[in-house]
């Protein structure tokens, strides 16, 4: 059975890497949020990132509608062209916490096992 290595949770959802028998998949993030599991590479997952950031911004102009923590959702792209996101306003917060907080994590690690490192 796999197992997994977990990088960051939120109350949304969970980002972790596969773990096989030789190890974790590296590069490879399985992200699970509501009911939808995406394995993104981390050039991937950075611009998700961007995608998120790029949603947030173009639909802040909903920050005064009475109806934008209800049942008010909108389309966010993914980096797979193939696929958007029918998401609400809070949602997208959490995604951005759970994204945000996946990369953070990742370049932390990467950093302390000296691959930032000069």
């Amino acid at each position: 059975m796999e197992q997994i290595q977990q990088i960051y949770i939120n109350s949304l959802g969970i980002a972790f890497y596969w773990e096989k028998q030789e190890g974790i998949i590296p590069n490879r993030i399985q992200l699970i949020f509501k009911e939808i599991g995406l394995f993104f590479t981390v050039s991937e997952l950075n611009e998700f990132e961007y995608l998120i950031d790029e949603s947030i911004a173009k639909n802040s102009c909903c920050e005064d509608c009475t109806l934008k923590n209800s049942n008010c959702k909108f389309l966010l792209k993914t980096p797979l062209y193939q696929l958007d996101l029918s998401v609400s306003t809070s949602e997208l917060k959490y995604l951005k916490d759970l994204v945000n907080g996946t990369l953070f994590r990742i370049k932390m690690e990467s950093y302390l096992n000296g691959e930032g490192k000069n």
